[in-house]
């Protein structure tokens, strides 16, 4: 999917930022508490249409550091409600008024209660780190968790050092591809093999040129976007 020309400036747009931009820290999850990783999963999905949204979130939760605790302590109608009230006031994107048909909050919800079915976060990101291959913990999230697919599972298993051979593609790295040269299915996100066709493809002809993990390549392409596309 990648023309010459396209993988040459990509080579050249990591080795500027590559020692800007740091590589995601290996195993970062064995620093956060149950508290912390939750707010991961719940960011994920509030970042779906908005990566603002994900930003509002962690703002919101800033200050909260027994909110996980207190939903511990609800029945499940009442950690909906209390999930759909912190999703509205943060502003998230497709955080619909009506909570029956607010997905995110539904989705959210069932993933506290997944989490909890484990022992909590930690102990379920934990489970996914013994699995031995990263693609398998990619599907294995995304299985797991709702609202959490393909490019959401790359995403926060990414975040969490669990995963350093994966891209996140979403709309921010989509459009720096295109804008040089890259020639993508419009099904890309939708499509598991043309996902992982890409995948693949920039791993061996960019990052490990580059001598960068995917990882690392994600985090240079999202955090430098408006930088490169202004080029």
């Amino acid at each position: 999917m990648l023309t010459s020309k396209t993988i040459k400036r990509l080579n050249a747009i990591v080795d500027m930022y590559k020692n800007i931009v740091p590589a995601p820290v290996l195993d970062n999850w064995k620093k956060k508490e149950d508290a912390e990783l939750w707010t991961s999963v719940l960011r994920q999905i509030a970042v779906v249409g908005s990566a603002a949204s994900g930003e509002s979130v962690n703002a919101s939760l800033r200050d909260k550091n027994d909110w996980y605790t207190s939903l511990l302590s609800m029945t499940p109608r009442r950690r909906l409600t209390a999930i759909h009230g912190l999703l509205r006031d943060a502003g998230v994107r497709y955080a619909a008024e009506d909570i029956s048909k607010c997905r995110k909050t539904v989705a959210a919800n069932y993933n506290f209660e997944v989490l909890a079915s484990y022992g909590g976060p930690k102990s379920y990101f934990k489970k996914v780190a013994t699995i031995s291959h990263e693609g398998w913990r990619i599907a294995a999230v995304a299985d797991d968790l709702a609202y959490v697919k393909n490019k959401g599972a790359r995403d926060l298993l990414i975040g969490l050092g669990l995963v350093q051979h994966a891209i996140a593609f979403d709309t921010r790295l989509v459009t720096i591809l295109k804008n040089l040269g890259a020639k993508l299915p419009d099904d890309l996100a939708a499509s598991k093999p043309k996902y992982k066709e890409l995948e693949t493809e920039l791993i061996e002809v960019v990052c490990k040129p580059s001598e960068i993990t995917g990882a690392h390549f994600d985090r240079i392409l999202f955090s430098s976007y408006k930088k490169i596309v202004q080029r």
